[in-house]
């Protein structure tokens, strides 16, 4: 005979047909079925492509507004730089073209230091060459800006044109000798102030490479009108 106890255990063991599932049975596969038609929901519904449009409308946008910021800057700054320029250009080209003999040392002084150090070099090295004859002539240059204007601009560089009246004395000619011209400025920032940056000064060719004439008496006239005028080549 099979004891009593073992025939409760295998009563025990197997389940009930009829056994309802539990709260947590219950709960994961609700759960289950739940997320899976979240996701599919989520995956089919029509407002993802329209949100992702607007996402992408909005960073051109905003791409768009900080290029007119810049470009709006950068006009800004070039009309700026336009005016400042033409201004600096037209009172230092005074100083760039007009000297006195008799002040020469302070003339050159002050014209070098509205310059770049390049354009001072340059300027330097011209008169060198251009100092014993506006000694010996005595020349006197006194230089008017008329008209300026402006062909090129960056917010650092400006290319200004001017039209220039030279007028000149010296010991040949009491009588005022008048050129006029229309020489381009390079102007270029450096800090805050606008300085001459080019063109170059231009040196007269070596004696060697003139042909030999007698030296000029006080009275002759110098070779070439305004000949006794440094010139800044356009």
């Amino acid at each position: 005979m099979t004891p009593a106890t073992g025939s409760k255990s295998q009563e025990t063991d197997v389940p009930a047909k009829d056994a309802k599932p539990t709260k947590a049975t219950e709960g994961k596969a609700t759960g289950g079925v739940e997320s899976t038609t979240a996701a599919e929901a989520e995956r089919h519904s029509p407002a993802t492509p329209l949100l992702a449009l607007l996402a992408s409308a909005c960073l051109v946008m905003a791409v768009g507004c900080l290029y007119l910021w810049h470009q709006t800057v950068h006009d800004r700054a070039v009309e700026r730089a336009r005016d400042d320029a033409r201004a600096a250009a037209q009172s230092e080209a005074k100083d760039l073209l007009s000297y006195n003999f008799r002040t020469l040392d302070y003339d050159l002084s002050k014209a070098k230091s509205e310059m770049t150090p390049g354009m001072a070099k340059s300027f330097g090295d011209y008169w060198q060459i251009f100092r014993p004859s506006v000694l010996k002539s005595q020349t006197q240059a006194l230089t008017q800006i008329q008209v300026t204007g402006v062909t090129d601009a960056t917010p650092t560089r400006v290319e200004v044109v001017l039209f220039v009246k030279m007028i000149s004395v010296n010991a040949a000619h009491k009588e005022p000798q008048v050129d006029t011209s229309w020489p381009r400025l390079q102007m270029r920032k450096i800090g805050e102030k606008w300085l001459i940056d080019g063109p170059r000064m231009t040196t007269p060719p070596p004696a060697s490479s003139t042909p030999s004439t007698p030296a000029p008496s006080s009275s002759a006239k110098p070779s070439g009108k305004g000949s006794s005028k440094p010139s800044a080549k356009p």
